[in-house]
């Protein structure tokens, strides 16, 4: 027992020294600086083809240049889980060709602890990838989604107590607002056959001179089943909020009508907001009196949350992190969480493969499949990672172990099918396959 525990002792100790001394440096700096390249390069692809619609998204919030750049810059963390696991297998394979080719790997294997030396680099490798690929994609990933969605609140708040834009309509959970510019000396619009007069919210100017307000704030709000409001204003103001979220709403030469609503507002979906109005409903609607309310100044207080709804973070499933997926579970969506973590652990997983998918492909590299072997790698990569997508939604996970463990079994199946190739091949990896002999 002694006599067998000191040879292990001694080459866990050789290791060790390996792992700490100037060649294995060497090995991770070269392995760092080549994956900080191409994630570098695969990030700014991403964030060229996502611009457009970042873009639009941060102009609708009524977003400055700056938050469009925070928020452009808070996107790559979208697609960094997967950028890692290709960029470690391009480093490792670029990395590990280059030391086959140099002799390297002979001299490592002459010494007669090559395969533990080489099975102690790619093992770093592959731990240090899973390791940030886990801590991008399980917290830094979903706290760059609240921070968009944050800055987003803010900028369309700060918007909203500047004043509304001509010509665009803003919604709200339960209103639907248009500022629109008065045409100076114009009629105002016709009215439809049947229906009521709208009074125009507008001061009467003072003689010979004209009408001191540009513009016309026009509010549609649900208030029952088949009841709405129509709200005209001529000047609209934001104060606040405060630190409780109070926001005082201040209304000039306001003007409010309310109507019979056969047609209630539609929701985000195009779905009714309220149920249809049945037949005899709407004969009995024609009978109540329309309501029409004139008011100089009036003001209101409410809540931000009542014009602009933030949820604290959390509330989406993907702005969860893993920890917060792992020991607070969310019941009301159990399936959706349980599969965004399932997700996450697999591309974690996905990284640690990348290092062992490199050493196979650097076995089955030679001058005739020179050109073919890295792109044939990252295909062999993503096709895992698609066939574990599927196996999450096929399974559709209700507890941890269903979202874990089938994800490790299929992944712990490809190491394996890996690690026999590259005993196979051993000499593959070894041996110069490129240069003259």
């Amino acid at each position: 027992m002694i006599g067998g525990a000191k040879p292990a002792t001694d080459l866990r100790a050789m290791l060790r020294a390996f792992v700490g001394g100037d060649y294995a440096r060497g090995f991770f700096a070269r392995v760092a600086g080549q994956a900080l390249a191409v994630i570098v390069l695969i990030e700014a692809i991403f964030l060229a083809e996502h611009f457009t619609p970042v873009f639009r998204d941060a102009v609708r919030h009524e977003a400055d240049l700056s938050g469009i750049l925070v928020i452009l810059g808070l996107t790559s963390t979208e697609v960094f889980d997967l950028a890692l696991a290709v960029a470690v297998l391009m480093s490792a394979y670029a990395t590990l060709l280059r030391m086959r080719e140099n002799r390297e790997m002979l001299a490592l294997f002459a010494s007669g602890l090559g395969p533990f030396q080489l099975s102690a680099l790619i093992l770093v490798v592959a731990l240090a990838g899973q390791v940030i690929c886990g801590i991008g994609s399980g917290v830094a990933d979903p706290l760059s989604r609240y921070a968009q969605r944050a800055i987003l609140f803010s900028s369309e708040l700060r918007s909203l107590k500047k004043g509304v834009a001509s010509g665009e309509f803003y919604y709200f959970p339960s209103y639907v607002a248009y500022a629109v510019d008065n045409v100076q000396g114009g009629a105002p619009p016709p009215v439809a056959p049947g229906q009521p007069r709208i009074i125009d919210a507008r001061p009467q100017p003072p003689r010979g001179k004209s009408a001191g307000h540009p513009r016309t704030l026009f509010v549609y709000q649900q208030i029952g089943p088949h009841t709405s409001r129509v709200v005209t204003a001529a000047q609209a103001r934001l104060d606040g909020p405060d630190r409780s979220g109070r926001i005082v709403l201040n209304l000039n030469d306001f003007t409010s009508h309310t109507f019979a609503d056969a047609h209630p507002l539609a929701t985000e979906n195009g779905r009714p907001a309220r149920a249809p109005l049945c037949k005899t409903c709407a004969d009995e609607l024609k009978n109540i009196p329309r309501v029409t309310m004139k008011v100089r100044d009036m003001s209101q207080l409410m809540m931000v949350d009542q014009l602009l709804p933030f949820t604290a973070r959390g509330s989406k499933i993907e702005e969860q992190t893993i920890f917060e997926q792992l020991f607070m579970p969310d019941a009301s969506d159990r399936a959706a969480q349980m599969k965004l973590l399932a997700e996450r652990f697999s591309r974690s997983l996905l990284t640690f493969l990348a290092p062992l998918v490199a050493l196979a492909a650097v076995a089955f590299t030679t001058r005739l499949t020179n050109w073919l072997a890295l792109p044939l790698a990252c295909l062999a990569l993503m096709s895992v990672n698609l066939g574990c997508e599927w196996l999450i939604t096929t399974v559709t996970p209700m507890g941890l172990a269903g979202a874990l463990l089938p994800t490790f079994l299929l992944y712990g199946a490809v190491a394996w099918l890996l690690l026999t190739l590259i005993v196979w091949r051993h000499d593959g990896f070894v041996r110069p396959q490129l240069a003259r002999s």
